[in-house]
């Protein structure tokens, strides 16, 4: 290695932040790090499943073990792996119980988050600790907000508490979590509401099963949790929340994914072994197969699947995706009435030694997306829980939330040195079809929405900065909540 892909690396490794490494997770919130592990799966690099975060962190670090940074040719996958080494790679004293961060953001927020999106609140002050091995994770994340929107001034996101035992990782935590390939939005599961506290099992490797048949699936993931929801609600007080997701990759160019979430019991209603049964078997519509007695119905419940396709074709940087994801009102129990998300990228590395991805993503908040007006007032709500498919006020899906269509472009590049630069613009129309929903936070009726924002995120003399700042216009302006100017600042100081 020269002189200059030693500097290159040296830069990486100091850019990523250890507190990462010290969970056994990867967290849903770094997209930076979700950009270089994608372009090492992209490129034939690795072969893991990578459409749903949090990853497992021993996974991408198995995967990258085998793999030489010298035998590596270009300049922009080569530090995109010493990133993700870096992420990986636990510090010498994880054992120890000890602070590990300090970081401070503040800012205005916008009306729509993605994936990237570094701020909640105005003001928030959040000190990481904890300590691990390979056998345990403790992470305590306190954060101390000013002007809480949902009036919780203490939080504990990103805070777990983890066991392995074998192949399988179990959980007490209060983790962000992303399900699917969409960067934007994501329909059934994203960072757009706060994590909800859960208790999880997730697989440790995502291990080819050794079985005829079974091993053409290829690497796979199962995640599964079972959370908790807030109190004060204005339908059902602190309702369960149920995730699973399978995804498997028969082909390094091909995954696929299927999810599945439910709201059910909850305060004052019928909750036991028989409702959680109906609930898996999908018998929770009154009036389908025999289930009449509405204080028996389970609840709301949303599934479906997605397939990210890279080309095959190392000259033509690549990849198409999609996800559906259904509504439960059907007769039959399987999902029907679909949402959609369909999207495209491509990835170019500059001599430089720098990746620039483009993105275009398009998402139809609306029960049958490819005719939307023919079912308004479907998507995301439900007689019982008739607040809707919401934590403590925003979406656990899509943040334009229901009956919403959304178009946006983003353009990132990651420099050699780790600094991440990205502009993204979104149009949209927002709550488009029937009548408005009182419980929509974005939109309270029909208005259309544009917006454009510019973020940076990397190191000063060891210190980690990030900066976004944004412009969104929504009309009619009663509409809705855009503020015009949004953005975020945020400082971070690894221990």
């Amino acid at each position: 290695m020269n002189c200059r892909s030693c500097l290159l690396a040296v830069a990486s490794l100091l850019a990523t932040s250890a507190v990462s490494a010290q969970s056994l997770f990867l967290p849903a919130s770094d997209s930076r790090l979700r950009d270089d592990v994608s372009l090492l799966v992209d490129e034939g690099v690795i072969n893991l499943p990578v459409n749903e975060w949090p990853l497992a962190r021993e996974d991408v670090a198995e995967a990258i073990s085998s793999i030489s940074a010298d035998e590596i040719f270009d300049t922009a996958l080569r530090t995109a792996l010493n990133r993700v080494v870096a992420a990986t790679t636990v510090p010498e004293d994880v054992g120890d119980w000890d602070l590990r961060e300090i970081r401070v953001t503040a800012g205005q927020p916008g009306l729509l988050r993605t994936d990237s999106t570094i701020g909640r609140e105005t003001g928030e002050l959040t000190s990481i600790g904890g300590a691990g091995t390979d056998r345990y994770s403790i992470t305590i994340a306190a954060t101390g907000v000013v002007d809480a929107s949902d009036g919780q001034d203490i939080r504990l996101d990103g805070s777990e508490a983890t066991v392995r035992w074998g192949n399988w990782l179990f959980s007490a935590n209060q983790m962000d979590r992303w399900w699917g390939p969409g960067r934007d939005g994501s329909l059934i599961l994203s960072t757009n509401a706060r994590p909800m506290p859960a208790v999880s099992l997730d697989r440790y490797r995502s291990l080819p099963v050794n079985f005829p048949l079974l091993r053409l699936l290829g690497p796979w993931r199962f995640s599964g949790f079972l959370g908790l929801g807030e109190s004060h609600r204005p339908d059902v007080d602190r309702p369960a929340f149920m995730g699973m997701r399978l995804s498997f990759k028969p082909a390094p160019i091909f995954e696929f994914g299927m999810s599945r979430t439910a709201q059910f019991c909850g305060k004052g209603r019928v909750c036991g072994i028989k409702t959680f049964g109906r609930m898996l078997i999908g018998q929770d519509n009154k009036g389908i197969r025999g289930l009449n007695d509405p204080a028996k119905e389970p609840g709301n419940q949303m599934a479906g699947f997605d397939v990210r396709i890279v080309s095959p074709f190392k000259r033509l940087p690549l990849a198409i995706y999609a996800q559906e994801i259904g509504e439960d009102n059907s007769s039959t129990g399987i999902p029907e009435r679909y949402l959609g998300l369909f999207g495209a990228e491509s990835w170019f590395h500059l001599e430089s030694g720098s990746t620039l991805r483009v993105r275009i993503e398009y998402a139809n908040n609306s029960c049958k997306w490819y005719s939307p007006s023919q079912e308004p007032n479907c998507a995301y709500t439900q007689t019982i829980f008739f607040a809707g498919y919401r934590y403590r006020g925003r979406n656990i899906g899509h943040s334009a939330d229901g009956d919403s269509e959304t178009t946006s472009v983003t353009l990132a590049l990651t420099r050699p040195d780790g600094d991440r630069w990205a502009l993204r613009g979104r149009h949209g129309r927002l709550d488009a079809y029937g009548v408005p929903d009182p419980y929509n936070p974005v939109s309270q009726g029909r208005s259309q929405f544009d917006s454009i924002e510019a973020s940076w995120e990397g190191s000063i003399k060891g210190q980690r900065l990030a900066a976004q700042v944004g412009y969104e216009r929504q009309s009619p302006r009663g509409a809705g909540n855009a503020r015009g100017a949004f953005g975020f600042v945020q400082w971070r100081k690894p221990l």
